[in-house]
């Protein structure tokens, strides 16, 4: 095995906490985001993936060349790009306008539970008893978020309505994950940079329709809304994808995935001190709950694709 350099090691670990800041930061920017532009959310997820995909391709270009996928990968793109594009934007702008961007930071990390529990369906995946104790676990982290959030200035019945559009999200993504695992368990040819790119460019397509009924060419656009939709889309979009493929390939997938454990400290820090929400314990506890949860689930073996019976 190649050795890295100690200070390869500390600038990647540095791009990968720089990349739990900026998708943490994400949450109360779509928190305002999703407030503010209620009238045109799909706009919202067009403009995102119009400021990510150049940047995604070009970065694929000096890297790996002009990459094109196979015809036989085309109706899996189009299924990855619905599931963690347009159905996850959806959920993840929808859910935004109704319930506190702390509150879905900590919603969002029960994704990888989602991730175990299809992995028995799609997968030759087996739980194990501890696995098991950490979706209870987790899960029991969720409740507590969904019915003890500090954030008590929304209402309860909308607090549960968002956070269950957040779930969904979770959901859909995880569907994603399980089809990129089977394409890499199946030897598919794109690489994750190329796959990553491909899927946000066809994605970016779904949200066409709604746009052009949705006329954001008859409202006026403030220079904040602006920057804050291309810190969703430059930064916390493209760049990030590109400093965590980085880092899955100089310190691994595993300890490239332990960084995404702190996206929630991030995201309830930055929404305390930004946007004026709740800070407290019952947060803490919930974070906890979810992390210890995940990371029980998470000492299980990797699976392998199911045998046809």
């Amino acid at each position: 095995m190649k050795e890295i350099s100690s200070r390869k090691l500390v600038i990647t670990n540095l791009m990968m906490l720089t990349v739990s800041a900026l998708w943490g930061f994400a949450w109360p920017v779509g928190r305002v985001l999703a407030t503010d532009l209620v009238d045109v959310p799909f706009t919202v997820m067009f403009l995102r993936y119009s400021f990510a995909v150049p940047i995604l391709f070009v970065w694929m270009w000096a890297k790996e060349g002009h990459v094109v996928p196979n015809i036989e990968d085309r109706k899996a793109l189009i299924i990855m790009a619905f599931t963690s594009v347009f159905l996850y934007q959806i959920g993840y702008m929808y859910g935004m306008q109704k319930t506190a961007a702390s509150d879905a930071s900590l919603v969002i990390g029960f994704n990888p539970i989602f991730v175990a529990i299809l992995s028995v369906f799609a997968l030759s995946h087996k739980l194990t008893k501890e696995s098991l104790s950490g979706i209870i676990l987790s899960f029991a982290g969720i409740l507590l978020i969904f019915f003890a959030s500090p954030n008590v200035d929304i209402p309860l019945e909308e607090r549960l309505v968002g956070n269950g559009l957040i779930m969904f999200g979770a959901f859909v993504y995880a569907i994603y994950v399980i089809m990129v695992r089977q394409y890499v368990l199946n030897s598919g040819k794109l690489s994750s940079l190329a796959l990553i790119t491909w899927v946000s460019f066809v994605g970016w397509f779904f949200f066409i329709p709604f746009v052009l009924a949705e006329s954001p060419w008859d409202r006026s656009w403030s220079s904040n809304e602006w920057f804050l939709i291309g810190y969703l889309g430059i930064l916390s979009t493209a760049l990030s994808y590109v400093f965590f493929a980085i880092g899955i390939e100089v310190i691994g997938a595993n300890r490239a995935s332990s960084f995404v454990n702190v996206v929630p400290v991030f995201g309830i820090l930055s929404s305390w001190l930004w946007i004026n929400e709740e800070l407290e314990w019952i947060q803490l506890v919930s974070f906890g709950l979810i992390y210890f949860g995940v990371r029980m689930v998470n000492t299980q073996p990797p699976e392998g694709l199911a045998k046809p019976k």
